[in-house]
């Protein structure tokens, strides 16, 4: 226990020591402190940095008394007695001890008391020994400070002396000792005294010396405990240096930091006066605002002491009264912003302060801060206070917002809330929204503020839309309460409209950012969960303000809806923003939420508006590009929800009957309708949705099918099948079912509603919207309007290109259509989309390859996708693959797909790079192919599959030679355990199909040795055959155990459901084989041993195992019985073999009936049949006589055999009594039967023939051999009557016919008999058999004149004068068997007239067809080569005789016979037989061979030999010209094609000419016009092109083949290019366009005659002309602006084609003439044509050939002037100065016929003077000034105007073509000039260049260029103009209007007018 220990109680405690009596009263006076009040002399008081001086000893002395007066409010109470005593600070120590010891309180207090009252008196210099003794006495007893009246008395040294002078601050020292006395000595305490606080206020309000110390914090920051102040964030604190910091001991301030490190502790000491506390406090501030109104008498250490005591609600309410002046003062901004520091951190959003700190925060709200940097505090503040107290954030927000809305808004509200989101992005946006939701259910309308509110919070956050999306998130919550129904409505659609701002303020501002569309996606998505949950329960809103909110929301309402609020989005930016809102992807959670809102019975929309509503959205989805996945799409259930709202519900107030299930219907339309938006998500959604949705669903599957194979590539393949998904007969059951099911749904629906009419299908009104909802069923085939819609909506979309993005839709597409359908839109896809080919599955690449789908036009993807098949073939996976899909086809029952499947093979397996030269339409063969397998990298792991497919491919194959290459590869591969299931297949083959094996094996008779290919190849294939069934039986019998043969042959031969047979071998050895293998062996053994077969050692095996003496003796399998190995069929073909061990085999155990039987079969060989009469001869005669024959018929049969060679059969004959046949007789047996006579008709018998009389016969015989003219009849009927009557007269005595015959004979010359032997043969043979008397002089007369003559005129002469025919005849010389073709020749030389045919008809029989075919073509060769014409002179008489020519000559017989043998012995021909068709100067009987070969040969062949025709030159042009109209004229080309074709129809080009070819074929063409040329003149070269000018163009479909062609004419014939030009203008341009350009152009290169000849033919220019000028012609009479706009239309289309068109205006001049005089009166139309007129350049409009018309035209225009012309006479003067300088003198002519009416016109006068024509150049300055484009827009836009009114006085012409060109090219640059009056002035002057100008591109660049404009205004402007603008470019108007279609697409610019107008206007020349 301490000694002299003073206890202190606490504050107010009372002192243990003594108490006085109230009488004795101290000595001395009381001593007082004065404080002075004078603010003036306050000052902050700095410590002393001097040190401590020397200690002097002198008395202390404590002054006199102050006057006695209140203490003011804040000082602590003068409350020490006289109980002070003086002390010398040196015995300070030892006295306060002492009296501690001694238990002296009293003493002990005065002493403290004392010293502490002397250390007050020393102020200025402390004695530092009495500081030192407090010290000390501190330390060891601090206790005995705690005292009140020691703790008050030093509580007097912390407050300034009221009497100091300014000066006299006193020491710091003082201060800091008191302070650290104080708190030793109160450090244990909980309730310090309210005098602590006093002294700290009253301190802090002055000069806060010791407040601020450094040294004194450990009191000080106990004192501050009792306000309970939260100390702010340090960074939110100004920067620069607290207030007295500086150390009173060591004098400087720059060690604060180490000795300010004091050891102390902080708890609260007022936790008990919070109350009384504050109440000081309050009253110490409001004092100091009362006396210091002013904002500058306010001082620093005012506010902070608002600082320090902030934790008081008034306090803070007091400060944020007055924040905004202290902030905004020059000297107490830093200090007001530590107190906004202070206010913030210590607002509370709960507590008994809660409703005061709210009105602080509205308070903080507006204040109006005007510095940057007191604003970014402000923020700072803010920001940390919500961080630290989110509770207080909603009113932060709601008060910010509030002044926002107001009257006197803060300018930083939206920086505040910018701050607030970046602080807390998530809450400060559901704050605001609470707000918003409270603001729009006021009367007050906010919704343009908070519109507005948005956009500036998102534009103050730097365009950062991302806090809109919690803003969103917030607004879909409920709101507190609900809002009064008569704003109901409003606040919905406010609401909504919120939503859609948020999202367009998101697309505004974050537009460039990545993931915008996701924002916009969210918002979406939030909004339809607000309409989903919240819309319809709170504000309860009518169907159409859902329906449109909802629309509104997905941005399908018009972009005005979503501005008319506030106008904003600006104009400008409205169509962008709102196309990037519309352009939102289309998400799942979006999909489903709106198909929620149409499922739910409580949303007051319908499934049917919803339904359409998600339509429209899918499509506009679609539409966005795939890359950026605007339908992401994975659940299943999205279908079924889909067809829910497509679900049709009956009435809920029907009540159907009890036990009535109704179906489950859907709308028919929408019912479709889903399966095209569930086709659209699957096009968008491939690889996961697409695959899973077509497996559940058929019905999705077909259509998918439909998109990939039917609607992509429609264009190509209209007439494509349906889906394979499709059942018909499945389908009418359905539809059956479905019709019932609605019917039956109908009456009970009318029954419930009492409807009278009873329902049928006639008065059903459900049948045609209802059907049946079964979406997973089976696949339904939709109507054919919703095929259409399908089709165009893949077409618009592209959903076929989507959908095969997804290989495993394609690869089960493949999979499906399999083998048994074609593929043609797989080769399409392949070849016009760019897919990868990686990711395409292989079946798809290959089909590609396999089926010509790229072709020579396309060698690069062919090579590409080879090189792809064949890198795949060196994985065992992709070999297997794609040997799998090709080897499968070979066994495909359709040729084609074999053959592809072939061609295939032999692409993919060879190793060169063929694929471009690959004939695709030629047979492959398997031999090209097959050996290459064995290459494969896997080939052992792919062997067995290999030949499996080969095996089923032999079952199908029906090409022999295919058929034996697989034989050979199955002989050659086959392994040990797959011999059996081969052998099964082959037997099939072999036994079922003998067609296909007659031709693959040997003939069954061959014996020799094969000496032609084919042959050869039948025997390579019999002996691979023999080798596999030879292999096969060595493995059975050479199996020892019967198990593993068993398992042998099981295999997989297993499932053949044949019969099976154990064979037995005498020999011990045993094999169960199928029955049908057996017979294979023994029919095989039937075509004999192969020439390959080594010894015939395999075949010699297999006969002595089937047949002889070890033939096996066959059994039932698993049964005792015998079965029955030779069947009837099957002998039958061992005996036709003819091999004595099968015939034998054959014969064996036969009875007589089936052997009387074989016998009658046809086709058996005569040994066989020998054998067999020989066995029947064997039989017993009573089994013969019981066979029961017909004896006639037998006896018959007997006699052929033998007649054949046959022997034998002499016991069968004799058996049966067989006799020799009896026919019946010849008389009889060919009686034509009697027809009945018929019904003569009049109108169709002939003409009643002229009866021929003897006077008659002289004319006849006159007419026929000397050309007379006397015979008026038909010759050959005439003769035939002569030849009747002297037939008649020859029994008769009167002759007068024989007898003028004979006379005219007597006098005729013998050459014209020969000239007609068809006359005079016939004519000598009847007088020969007549033998009229005299005829033999005559004969003799006749002979004597051609004796050497030959043929049958001079036959029948020697006939008749009995001599000797001529021994030249030798006969033909005989040939042997194989001649060669020297002999063959030589043969056929050495023949006559008489023997040609039948040596002919021999060598056919006997020689080699095609050497026989090879000999007639040299001979025909020879016959055109003149080799067998007579080289010596001929006479007159013998020109016509037989004996000049060769039978084999031009003038022969013999051509004709050979030409019909080579017809017949081959029919088609080429190689050397081209010589003969083609060759310059050949034969007449040419074009039969060419005819020929046109009708009868393949196309193949057709194109190979046009193809070599086209090759080089050097053949007949004649010729090959007429076989290439041959080909496209050929029937064949026209079979199944329509016969009536449409008038628009443009023939396809059939031959596909190269361009080489092509220049070869112009090249004949030219050579056949230079020879019509050379021969008749240039109008024969004129009509030989215009005769092949049809060829031409058929072969010129394309562009490129026009301009080759053009090309090919130019270097041929001149002639030949300006007819091409005539009949196809635009080669001109085309030629301008090209490279190699010709040697002159048709304008130059013509010469005079050729322009002549060209006249006399038609232009396609003419009908053009014609057509426009008569519709000039022949309009109405009335004046309508619509008729006005097409006259101008069709006057600028005249100019046109006549500016473009060289000589088109001349040709049309002598139709403007005529047109010109027939409609006088009518001044509009001559207007109009005069203005065509004008446009002609003078060479055309005043050229010889039209000098008359020109010269009428002209006089008919000046007798329009005379009758009152008007304006017509300018131009008609300015057209007579022209007509005057190139026509003088008939210009002269004219105007002195008209002289009184160019006397009478002005504007005609000065033609009568010598003036020179008119100027026709533009205004030089003008055009000068716009073709250098330097002046302003405005004078620009003058000088263009200025043209345009100059050339409106020109009447359309502008000059004539070089100066329209001229003012175009300066002009177009200047149409797509941002300057709007230029542009729309240089376009309006451009609609009138167009049609006068020669060359229109430069327009045309300017029109796309404003097409293709960024600026909306100048693209807008150009399709404004465009329907006027395309008058005179209509040859670009598909291109322009293309690109205007794009522009329509990609923007929002109405281009549909346009388009249509520019069509209308295209169409006014359809006619044309």
């Amino acid at each position: 226990m301490e000694r002299g220990k003073m206890s202190s109680t606490g504050r107010g405690g009372k002192s243990k020591a003594p108490q006085h009596p109230q009488d004795i009263f101290a000595l001395g006076s009381k001593s007082t402190v004065v404080v002075s009040r004078d603010s003036e002399k306050r000052n902050i008081h700095k410590p002393s940095t001097s040190g401590v001086g020397e200690r002097k000893r002198e008395t202390p002395g404590f002054g006199a008394a102050p006057p006695n007066k209140r203490a003011r409010i804040g000082s602590p109470a003068e409350a020490v007695t006289g109980t002070s005593l003086e002390v010398d600070p040196v015995d300070l120590v030892p006295n306060v001890l002492q009296a501690l010891d001694t238990h002296n309180s009293e003493k002990l207090m005065g002493l403290l008391t004392g010293a502490i009252r002397l250390l007050k008196s020393q102020r200025s210099k402390p004695d530092p020994i009495l500081c030192m003794s407090m010290l000390y006495l501190a330390k060891i007893r601090p206790s005995m400070f705690a005292n009140e009246t020691v703790a008050q008395t030093l509580c007097n040294l912390l407050k300034r002396e009221q009497g100091a002078a300014f000066k006299s601050k006193g020491n710091p020292l003082l201060f800091v000792l008191a302070c650290n006395i104080l708190y030793v000595s109160h450090r244990d305490s909980n309730n310090w005294p309210d005098t602590f606080i006093k002294v700290y206020i009253e301190d802090a309000l002055n000069e806060r010396w010791w407040v601020d110390c450094a040294w004194c914090k450990c009191l000080v920051e106990n004192i501050v405990t009792a306000f309970g102040t939260k100390q702010p964030a340090a960074h939110l604190l100004p920067g620069d240096s607290t207030l007295g910091s500086g150390s009173p001991l060591m004098g400087s301030a720059e060690d604060d930091a180490d000795n300010t490190d004091l050891d102390y502790s902080v708890f609260p000491r007022y936790s008990s006066s919070y109350e009384s506390v504050e109440a000081l406090v309050l009253e110490a501030i409001r004092e100091q605002i009362q006396r210091r109104a002013a904002p500058d008498a306010i001082g620093k250490g005012f506010l902070k002491l608002l600082s320090a005591t902030c934790g008081f609600p008034e306090i803070r309410m007091i400060a944020a009264s007055r924040l905004e002046a202290w902030l905004h003062s020059g000297k107490l901004w830093r200090a007001a912003q530590e107190l906004l520091a202070h206010v913030c951190a210590n607002a509370a959003a709960a507590g008994p302060s809660a409703a005061r700190d709210h009105e602080v925060l509205a308070q903080l709200a507006r204040l109006r801060l005007k510095t940057k940097p007191l604003q970014a505090a402000y923020q700072n503040c803010l920001r940390e206070m919500v961080s630290e107290s989110p509770a207080l954030l909603r009113s932060v927000v709601t008060h910010t917002i509030y002044n926002e809305l107001s009257n006197v808004r803060s300018p930083n509200n939206m920086a505040v809330l910018a701050a607030l989101i970046s602080a807390q992005p998530q809450l400060v946006p559901a704050a605001m929204a609470d707000t918003y939701q409270e603001l729009v259910v006021r009367t007050e309308d906010y919704l343009r503020p908070l519109r507005a509110l948005t956009r500036e919070c998102v534009r103050a956050s730097r365009s950062d839309a991302a806090a809109l999306l919690p803003l969103a998130c917030a607004l879909a919550h409920p709101p507190p309460m609900d809002p009064p129904q008569e704003i109901r409505e409003r606040a919905f659609q406010s609401i909504a409209d919120l939503f859609c701002v948020c999202s367009l303020v998101t697309a505004a501002h974050s537009k460039h950012s990545a993931d915008y569309r996701a924002q916009l996606t969210a918002l979406q998505q939030q909004a339809l969960g607000w309409l989903r949950d919240t819309a319809a329960a709170v504000y309860r809103p009518v169907r159409h303000d859902y329906l449109h909110v909802l629309h509104k929301i997905m941005f399908v309402e018009p972009v005005e809806t979503y501005s008319k609020v506030d106008n904003w989005p600006p104009e400008s930016e409205r169509a962008l923003t709102y196309r990037l809102c519309c352009e939102t992807p289309l998400p799942q959670n979006t999909l489903l939420r709106l198909i929620f809102i149409g499922l739910s019975k409580e949303i007051p929309v319908s499934p049917t508006e919803v339904f359409e509503l998600i339509e429209q959205l899918v499509r506009r989805a679609c539409a966005l590009p795939p890359e950026e996945q605007p339908l992401q799409v994975d659940k299943l259930e999205i279908a079924d929800y889909i067809f829910q709202l497509c679900q049709f519900h009956p009435p809920d107030n029907i009540t159907l009957p009890a036990g009535y299930t109704p179906p489950t219907l859907a709308i028919t339309s929408l019912y479709w309708r889903g399966w095209m938006l569930l086709t659209m998500l699957a096009a968008h959604n491939p690889q996961g949705f697409a695959e899973r949705a077509a497996t559940a669903y058929p019905t999705l599957r077909a259509l998918i099918e439909c998109c990939i194979t039917r609607v992509q590539y429609e264009a190509c393949f209209p007439a494509s099948k349906p889906s394979i998904e499709w059942n018909c007969t499945a389908e009418t059951e359905r539809a059956e079912a479905e019709r019932a099911a609605v019917l039956q749904l109908e009456t009970h629906l009318a029954a419930a509603s009492n409807a009278k009419l009873p329902v049928t299908e006639h008065s059903s009104r459900l049948l045609a919207q209802l059907t049946m909802l079964e979406p997973l069923g089976p696949a339904r085939r939709p109507p054919a309007g919703v095929l259409e819609a399908l089709q165009t909506l893949s077409s618009q979309l592209r959903l076929g290109r989507l959908l095969c993005r997804q290989p495993a839709l394609l690869l089960q597409l493949v999979e499906r259509h399999g083998t048994r359908r074609a593929m043609p839109w797989l080769h399409q896809l392949l070849r016009h989309d760019r897919l990868e080919l990686s990711v395409l599955p292989v079946q798809c690449l290959c089909e590609f390859l396999s089926a010509g789908g790229a072709g020579a036009g396309e060698a690069g993807k062919a090579g590409e996708l080879c090189a792809h098949l064949r890198r795949t073939l060196l994985s065992e996976e992709g070999a297997r693959a794609v040997l799998h899909y090709y080897l499968q086809r070979l066994a495909h029952a359709h040729r084609c797909t074999r053959q592809s499947a072939n061609r295939g093979l032999k692409l993919v397996l060879s190793t060169t790079d063929d694929a471009a030269d690959m004939d695709y339409n030629a047979d492959v063969s398997p031999e090209s192919w097959l050996p290459l397998l064995p290459a494969l990298a896997h080939w052992a792991a792919l062997r067995g599959e290999a030949v499996r497919r080969v095996r089923a491919a032999c079952l199908v194959e029906c090409v022999p030679r295919h058929v034996a290459a697989y034989l050979a590869f199955l002989a050659r591969h086959a392994a040990k355990h797959d011999l059996t299931d081969i052998v099964l297949d082959l037997s099939q083959v072999l036994m079922e199909r003998t067609t296909v094996m007659g031709c693959v094996l040997p003939p069954v008779d061959a014996r020799d040795v094969p000496r032609d290919e084919q042959l050869h190849a039948q025997h390579a294939a019999l002996h691979a055959l023999t080798t596999v069934f030879y292999t096969h039986l060595r493995q059975m019998l050479s199996c020892t155990e019967p198990t593993e043969a068993a398992e042998l042959e099981q295999g997989e031969g297993a499932g053949y459901a044949g019969e099976k047979v154990t064979l037995q071998w005498a020999n011990g050895r045993r094999a169960t084989l199928h029955v049908v293998v057996a017979h294979a062996h023994l029919k095989l053994l039937c075509y004999g041993p192969s020439t390959l077969d080594t010894n015939q050692e395999m075949y010699s095996w297999l006969q002595s195992t089937w047949v002889g003496s070890d033939a096996p003796e066959a059994f039932v399998s698993e049964s005792p019985d015998e079965a029955v190995l030779l069947p009837d069929w099957l002998r039958l073909s061992l005996v036709r073999s003819a091999r004595k061990p099968l015939l034998e085999a054959g014969l064996r155990g036969l009875p007589a009936h089936k052997l009387a039987l074989f016998i009658q079969t046809f086709g058996m060989p005569v040994s066989s049949m020998s054998a067999l009469l020989e066995a029947l001869d064997a039989c017993p005669a009573g089994a013969v006589v019981r066979l029961g024959v017909e004896r006639g018929y037998m006896a018959q049969l007997l006699l052929v055999q033998r007649a054949r060679g046959a022997v034998g059969g002499h016991a069968f004959a004799a058996a049966l009594r067989l006799s020799r046949p009896q026919y019946p007789p010849d008389d009889t047996l060919f009686t034509e039967e009697v027809l009945p006579e018929e019904e003569e008709d009049p109108w169709s018998s002939p003409r009643e023939p002229v009866r021929l009389d003897a006077a008659s016969v002289g004319a006849l015989l006159a007419a026929a051999f000397a050309g007379a003219d006397g015979f008026r009849g038909d010759v050959d009927a005439a003769f035939r009557q002569l030849h009747g009557l002297i037939s008649s007269e020859a029994s008769s005595a009167e002759t007068p016919c024989t007898r003028a015959v004979l006379a005219f004979l007597l006098t005729a010359s013998v050459a014209g008999l020969l000239r007609q032997p068809a006359y005079a043969a016939p004519l000598l043979r009847a007088l020969l058999h007549a033998k009229p008397a005299g005829f033999v002089e005559v004969a003799r007369s006749l002979l004597s004149q051609c004796k050497c003559a030959r043929g049958p005129v001079a036959d029948a002469l020697r006939a008749a004068a009995g001599a000797a025919p001529l021994s030249t005849d030798h006969a033909p010389p005989t040939l042997p068997p194989r001649a060669n073709k020297d002999q063959i020749v030589a043969a056929f030389e050495a023949t006559t007239p008489s023997t040609l045919e039948a040596v002919g008809n021999s060598i056919i029989e006997t020689q080699d067809t095609q050497l026989v075919v090879d000999t007639i073509t040299h001979l025909l060769d020879k016959n055109q080569k003149k080799c067998y014409e007579l080289t010596i002179k001929v006479e007159e008489d013998e020109k016509y005789s037989q004996c000049a020519a060769h039978v084999l000559s031009v003038r022969g017989l013999g051509c004709g016979l050979l030409l019909d043998w080579l017809a017949e012995l081959q029919r088609e021909t080429l190689g050397a037989q081209m010589r003969l068709m083609f060759m310059r100067g050949g034969g007449s009987w040419r074009p039969l061979l060419v005819t020929l070969l046109a009708h009868r040969a393949s196309w193949r062949t057709l194109h190979a030999c046009l193809a070599a025709l086209l090759q080089h030159g050097g053949w007949s042009a004649t010729s090959v010209l007429d076989f290439a109209e041959t080909l496209i004229g050929s029937p064949r080309v026209w079979q199944g094609r329509d016969r009536a074709t449409p008038k628009h129809h443009t023939p396809e080009d059939s031959l596909r000419l190269t361009h080489t070819q092509l220049d070869v074929l112009i090249h004949y063409v030219g050579e056949e016009a230079s020879e019509a040329e050379a021969s008749e003149g240039i109008e024969a070269a004129r009509r030989s092109i215009e005769a092949r000018l049809p060829l031409i163009l058929r072969c010129c479909s394309a562009p490129h083949s026009l301009l080759a062609a053009a090309l090919a004419a130019s270097k041929t014939h001149p002639l030949l290019l300006l007819l091409l030009y005539m009949k196809v203008p635009k080669i001109l341009q085309l030629l301008r366009e090209c490279e190699e350009r010709p040697p002159a152009v048709p304008d130059v290169v013509a010469s005079a005659d050729a322009l002549s000849a060209a006249r006399r033919s038609t232009c396609a220019t003419d009908r053009v002309s014609h057509s426009l000028l008569t519709m000039l012609a022949a309009a109405p009479p009335h004046h309508s602006k619509e008729l006005q706009q097409k006259m101008w239309r069709t006057e600028a289309n005249v100019r046109a084609v006549w500016a473009r068109c060289r000589g088109a205006g001349e040709r049309a001049l002598p139709l403007a003439g005529a047109l010109l005089r027939g409609v006088r009166g009518r001044a509009q139309h001559h207007n109009h044509l005069l203005a065509a007129l004008e446009i002609l350049p003078d060479h055309e409009l005043f050229s010889h050939a039209v000098s008359e018309e020109i010269h009428n035209i002209l006089e008919c225009f000046l007798n329009l002037v005379k009758e009152g012309g008007g304006s017509l006479a300018h131009r008609v003067a300015a057209l007579l100065r022209r007509y005057r300088a190139v026509r003088p003198a008939r210009a002269a002519a004219l105007l002195a016929a008209h002289r009184d009416t160019v006397a009478s016109h002005a504007a005609l006068s000065g033609l009568a003077s010598a003036e020179g024509p008119a100027s026709v150049a533009p205004p030089p300055h003008a055009l000068r000034e716009l073709q250098r484009r330097v002046a302003t827009p405005p004078e620009l836009t003058l000088l263009v105007q200025e043209v345009e009114a100059w050339g409106v006085r020109r009447g359309g012409a502008w000059g004539g073509a070089r100066a329209a060109d001229a003012l175009l090219r300066a002009t177009a640059p200047l149409a797509a000039s941002p300057h709007a009056p230029l542009r729309t002035a240089a376009l309006a002057l451009l609609a009138k260049l167009l049609p006068a100008a020669p060359d229109t591109h430069p327009g045309l660049q300017a029109i796309l260029e404003c097409l293709d404009s960024e600026q909306p205004e100048v693209a807008q402007s150009a399709v404004d103009k465009l329907p006027e603008l395309l008058v005179g470019m209509q040859e670009h108007a598909a291109r322009v209007l293309m690109r205007v279609f794009e522009l329509g697409m990609k923007s929002r610019l109405p281009v549909e007018p346009c388009i249509a107008k520019c069509v209308s206007t295209i169409n006014l020349n359809r006619g044309c």
